[in-house]
């Protein structure tokens, strides 16, 4: 291990700090994520129900994830539907925001470790061919081999930490999106339904019936 260490020279502290922030980050958006309540078929049923008969008991006791936005649906249910379209906007933006956070960081973080393991393996050469360059005896393949593989050794630290950092991030991003477009989707139907419209699913979702209530 202090081989290893000593092989990446002044960027190991770098690198090492690059590595825990990034674990950091994956494991409390994992965390986030796995906490989020599925929405499932019934459960989009059951919303739409309780918002066609105004079901204020919904509001009741602490709501998460998208049971929070039915919940101030329902309790905003009186204002007219322009107002609780800006409302539920301005709660699907805040939304966005919680689960797109620390995202951006963790996508820096996968491209900035393999420039730091490029400037290792660069400046690893640099010192190997300067101390190449002071001897006076023949240079062996074994020694070049040998100067190389301890250049090249950052680079591959610098890969091992972007590749996992890169795919959490675009990882966590699409999982965003996808649960919020399902969000989206059931609040616009629970709107309708508030207003006597509704829309039966049929199906797996992906074919819809509208029907006056």
């Amino acid at each position: 291990m202090s081989q290893w260490w000593s092989a990446m020279g002044p960027l190991g502290w770098p690198l090492a700090l690059c590595s825990l922030l990034a674990l950091a980050l994956i494991l409390e958006r994992l965390w986030l994520f796995i906490g989020l309540q599925p929405l499932s078929q019934a459960a989009a049923r059951a919303a739409v129900s309780a918002c066609r008969t105004c079901d204020r008991e919904q509001c009741q006791g602490r709501a998460h994830g998208w049971r929070y936005g039915l919940a101030l649906l329902l309790k905003h249910s009186a204002l007219p539907a322009l107002q609780r379209e800006e409302l539920l906007g301005c709660w699907l933006l805040e939304e966005r925001q919680r689960l797109h956070r620390q995202l951006r960081l963790l996508q820096l973080i996968g491209m900035l470790a393999p420039m730091l393991g490029l400037l290792g393996t660069v400046l690893g050469m640099l010192e190997m061919f300067s101390s190449i360059a002071g001897q006076n005896t023949a240079v062996t393949p074994a020694l070049l081999a040998d100067g190389l593989w301890q250049a090249l050794y950052t680079t591959v630290w610098g890969l091992l930490i972007a590749i996992p950092a890169l795919a959490a991030g675009q990882g966590f991003a699409l999982w965003a999106e996808r649960y919020l477009e399902g969000v989206q989707a059931l609040l616009n139907r629970c709107q309708l339904a508030l207003d006597g419209l509704d829309i039966e699913l049929q199906g797996d979702q992906r074919a819809a019936r509208w029907v006056l209530s």
